[in-house]
Formats: structure tokens, sequence, C-alpha cells
């Protein structure tokens, strides 16, 4: 990711280690972890940046390492650094640097964090790199698609009360990005990135036991600015022409816009199963190419030996649709620059989704550090998925994924 300003958190904890009362007694612990995943489906229209039916290793594989210092019972500090592919443009690989953060812990039920940290309310938000801590091949990409957009830089204040059987955790936190946005024209048949300072912050609540039951509540708001001159898009305008026709008019753009996410989920024991479930809300502000989504899963999981397998469906909806179908109504005028092109480009910037998902799946555990998962998933699209780069509409697509998660 394309941040001035990528390294000023690893020298932030540099001098911590330096400077740090007691630094000659710090204890230091270096882990990683990885992911050698690959995907196929049996459609050519690629889905989620990189899957289709030639296959890819690009979705799901990445390769972390993570390096801790405690000075002492109050100050420690984290840094973690992926390789991945690259999330400013579609080939290559990076590294990316997630948490790089200085925690201060002052008593046992206050933490003050300050640098690169993750503002998210999903479950799986702080270890969704880790593959080896949970069981799905892959977390459903319609409520996870925009779980790395939560990273950021800034400071995180953690209170927690005690309970008799459950820790009760209210963590408030704000911060600064610069991220990189993708879109893609299904007319020009190209993607395009595009920066954007990004500032926000959080409310998560947390409740959790010392076993493997946990509810959470979050509330996020973003203010997104585009570094482009001409900032967002905000809505589509419309010509009339003779014959109850019309085209595309001037669009009108706005300097920035308001994102507002909701999340509830929870984890719980069933017997000898395990429930899983997550809901998330986006509702922006006066930006029409991005209209409010609602999307869910729930997934179902039972634990036999070594074997954990597992049955997830996930579902996303989208208002806009109306206004889609107008875009995607509208007469050409070439003379005016008007082409079918131009057309189902500005179209395919509405970043609306009409898909379920079904995942059937399993994870074996070669050891407590090592899982193998397969999966298959069947996805059905309706009108409309900006999931998919290109112009499929009511069709099944199948995909086929196998990993090899570990850690060390």
């Amino acid at each position: 990711m394309k941040r001035p300003g990528l390294w000023k958190q690893a020298v932030l904890c540099c001098f911590a280690l330096i400077f740090a009362p007691n630094a000659h007694a710090v204890e230091y612990s270096v882990s990683g972890f990885g992911t050698v995943g690959g995907a196929i489906s049996d459609n050519s229209t690629t889905m989620q940046r990189f899957i289709n039916d030639k296959g890819t290793f690009s979705r799901d594989s990445l390769l972390g390492v993570q390096l801790d210092a405690k000075f002492n019972e109050k100050w420690s500090a984290t840094t973690q650094v992926i390789v991945a592919p690259r999330v400013d443009e579609d080939t290559g690989v990076a590294p990316q640097l997630k948490w790089t953060l200085l925690s201060y812990r002052p008593s046992n039920d206050w933490l003050i964090r300050v640098g690169r940290l993750s503002l998210g309310g999903l479950l799986n938000q702080q270890n969704m790199d880790v593959g080896v801590s949970y069981d799905m091949a892959r977390l459903p990409n319609e409520v996870y698609l925009l779980s790395s957009s939560y990273d950021f830089d800034g400071i995180s204040l953690a209170k927690t009360w005690n309970a008799s059987q459950f820790d009760i955790t209210l963590d408030g936190s704000f911060g600064f990005q610069k991220r990189d946005l993708r879109s893609y024209g299904n007319g020009s048949q190209t993607q395009r990135y595009y920066s954007a300072d990004v500032s926000g912050g959080a409310l998560v609540l947390t409740v959790s036991d010392l076993d493997r039951t946990m509810y959470r509540l979050g509330w996020d708001m973003m203010y997104v600015k585009p570094v482009a001159a001409g900032g967002f898009l905000s809505k589509y305008t419309f010509t009339q022409l003779p014959g109850g026709l019309y085209t595309l008019g001037m669009p009108q753009y706005t300097s920035g816009a308001f994102f507002h996410s909701f999340f509830l989920g929870g984890r719980f024991p069933v017997g000898d199963f395990m429930v899983s479930s997550e809901c998330t809300a986006v509702i922006p502000e006066n930006v029409e190419p991005a209209p409010p989504s609602i999307s869910a899963y729930v997934s179902l999981s039972y634990k036999w030996n070594k074997w954990t397998p597992y049955l997830t469906y996930a579902q996303m909806w989208t208002s806009g649709m109306d206004t889609w179908r107008k875009v995607q109504g509208a007469t050409p005028i070439p003379q005016l620059g008007i082409t079918q092109a131009a057309i189902d480009d500005a179209a395919s910037l509405m970043a609306v989704y009409e898909q379920n998902s079904w995942m059937l799946g399993t994870s074996y555990a070669i050891s407590p550090k090592q899982k193998l998962k397969a999966e298959a998933m069947l996805t059905h699209v309706g009108e409309r998925s900006a999931m998919f780069d290109g112009p499929i509409a009511h069709e099944n697509v199948m995909v086929y994924s196998l990993s090899y998660n570990f850690s060390f």
C-alpha cells in the first residue's frame, strides 16, 4: 500500500527498544505464519481480483513475521510484516507493514496502544492473516470484503470489566491512513487504482469467556478524501433525448464522503458443534456509486479428531440497483464521447452486490501449528456483483480451494 509514512511506526518501536527503561531486560519473541493456497473456478470471469478458471496462488498465499518486545509489566511493542500480493496493482507481491504499535497497560483493566492497528469490529479482524487460527479455507468475502480498510495509524484506548463468567471490553480508537482504492471498468476491461486520505474512528464492544465464546458489536466511521483533484463521483446525471430515450449527463463530484459501518457477530459452542455468524452494514453519505449494503454469514462446524468440517452460507444485499439499471440503459452518443464502453464503465463503478455463497469444506490439523484446508464454494450472482471483474449476471460459479497454513 502506498503510504508515505510506511516505516514511521517501525522507527517508533525501534526508539522504544533503545530508550525504554531497563532496556537491558527486554524480553523478545519472534513468530511467523503463512499460507500457501491455490484456488480455481469454473468461470473465466475473475472474482476477488485473482480467481478464475486459470487458477491462482495469489488470492490466499502470504508469509508473515512478527516481533514482540516486552519491556516490563506495563510496556510492550509489536511489529508485524507480511509479504503478500500488492494492494496497489494486480500483479506482483510486496512487503506490507501491518501491526506496528507501542502498548501501555497501566493496570489490568486498561490498555493504550499507539501505532498501526486495526479498528474494525469483525470477529477475525485481528487474526485474519493467520490462516492456522481458524478452520474456514477463506473467511467469507461477502462480510470480509472491506476488512483491510480498517488498518489505521492512530491510537486505541480499551477498558475491560471482569464479570464472573465473561470479560467485557470496550475499545475506542481513532486514526489515519493513505489507502489505495480499486475499480474495474467492464467497458474498457481495465482496473484502476487511486489513492485516498482516510481518517476514522471506531467503538467496539467485545464479550468473551475463557473458552470459545465471543460476541462483538461495533461501529466505525470513516471520512474518505481522494487525492485526485476531482474527488468522488457523488451523483449520476442524465440528459433526456427524443423518443423517451436518455443518455449520461455531466457527473457531479464531491471532495470527500463519510462512510459508516456497523458490525454484529458471535461464535459459540452448541454441544459438539461451533456456530459462527457475523453481519455488517455499510452506509455511505451522499455517494451514489457506493449505495448502502448489508452482508451476513452463518457457519456451522464440527470437530472430529483432527478434522473440522464446516458448512457456511453468506449473502450480500445492496440498494441502488435502480440507479445501476438506469446507467446501464443510457443511450450511446459516440459523437459526444458517450460510447457503450463508457456507459459500461460508468455502471461498473457502482459498488453493487447481489450474490450469495455456499461453502462446504474441512480443515485437518497436522499439528497445533499446521493445518490443511479444502473447500468447494458455490456462488450465485444475481443481476450484478462488483466482486467480479466483468458483466457476469444470473450465473453460478464454483470455486475450489486447497491450502496449507502454518505458524512458527
